[in-house]
């Protein structure tokens, strides 16, 4: 299978968190992995492909943390939990607007 990636996807150790609002709702869910184009995140509930989605975390104890605006790309259960691609549209280390 030919890898579509764009950018170098690192993978969480730890139990990393961020929260991921959308349509109004927020929900804490584990970061799986990240890149400079996306992330992919447990969540406890499914998320529509082709929702906007916003979200915050902190992967660095040392820097503050990210803010991003992005749309889901992938949805998929596993174990009664939900693993949702996310390609993002906007990074930034201030609050993004909604």
């Amino acid at each position: 299978m030919e890898e579509r990636r764009k950018f170098n996807r690192w993978y969480v150790e730890e139990e990393e968190k961020a929260v991921i609002a959308c349509a109004g709702v927020k929900e804490e869910g584990k970061i799986i992995d990240i890149s400079a184009g996306g992330m992919k995140i447990t969540l406890s509930r499914p998320v529509e492909i082709g929702s906007i989605v916003s979200g915050e975390f902190k992967i660095l104890s040392t820097i503050s943390p990210f803010f991003v605006r992005g749309k889901v790309s992938r949805v998929i259960e596993k174990e009664g939990m939900w693993e949702v691609a996310v390609e993002f549209e906007k990074v930034s280390t201030l609050p993004l607007e909604a």
